[in-house]
């Protein structure tokens, strides 16, 4: 398993490394982030295919046409490739600054048309929020981790404000996705690959927007509600799988 799993490891740095510079030039050529974007895509297909993990995909159907803000926990750096392989449609990400400075990745997902915020800029902030209300209105899929950071024991900690912000400011939908298996294909603080199943479940939508029952943190509470539940029911599930 050991060698398997530095191989694996071995590919998909290449394959990052491979995948991002084609996509900063990509993006450099044409000034334009639909190439890039498809680059991306594709490197988070085969990233996942690399690392030989079965995807269990389930209810895709209840995301929306159109705009919609995806908000899902974070356990793992393999999320962002499982997101990108696990639906069809375009995918943005909002994420935090530090990201978008990493030599190459950091400039492929720039080009490819994701966000970047410095936390503690409210001007940033500010600046964030338009750009991810032109990219809703493009019809894009945006999704946004707001924990802020990975869990590295698959507990849910607490959520940041900037999606349900944005969910209310918008009006755009607002659906909750579950995230499992990440945490043991890529352990916190680990290089190496391991096996696993990774899961992404689409959890009902959660009302968002003016004139709508829930506010801002009622969505958040909601929301974190809803992925703690299906936390549970993913473990349930694998207790009874392994008894």
């Amino acid at each position: 398993m050991g060698i398997t799993g530095f191989f694996r490891s071995a590919a998909i740095l290449l394959l990052t490394i491979g995948a991002s510079l084609a996509a900063t030039l990509a993006g450099a050529v044409t000034r334009s982030e639909r190439l890039p974007a498809e680059i991306v895509k594709r490197w988070g297909k085969r990233f996942v295919r690399i690392g030989g993990w079965p995807v269990r995909v389930e209810d895709a159907g209840r995301i929306p046409e159109g705009g919609v803000i995806l908000v899902a926990n974070h356990q793992s750096l393999v999320d962002i490739p499982l997101l990108l392989s696990a639906f069809p449609r375009e995918i943005r990400f909002i994420a935090k600054r530090e990201l978008g400075r990493i030599p190459l990745f950091g400039h492929a997902m720039t080009a490819s048309g994701n966000l970047f915020v410095d936390r503690e800029d409210p001007r940033d902030a500010v600046h964030m929020m338009r750009q991810a209300s032109a990219l809703l209105a493009k019809g894009r899929a945006l999704v946004v981790f707001p924990e802020g950071t990975r869990s590295g024991d698959g507990s849910i900690g607490e959520f940041r404000p900037g999606a349900f912000h944005i969910a209310w400011k918008t009006g755009f939908p607002l659906v909750p996705v579950y995230l499992d298996g990440g945490r043991r294909a890529l352990p916190k603080g680990s290089l190496l690959f391991r096996p696993a199943e990774l899961v992404v479940r689409v959890l009902p939508p959660v009302s968002a927007g003016p004139g709508r029952p829930l506010s801002r943190d009622g969505m958040a509470e909601e929301t974190r509600r809803r992925l703690l539940s299906a936390k549970d029911e993913e473990e349930g599930r694998c207790a009874v799988a392994t008894s």
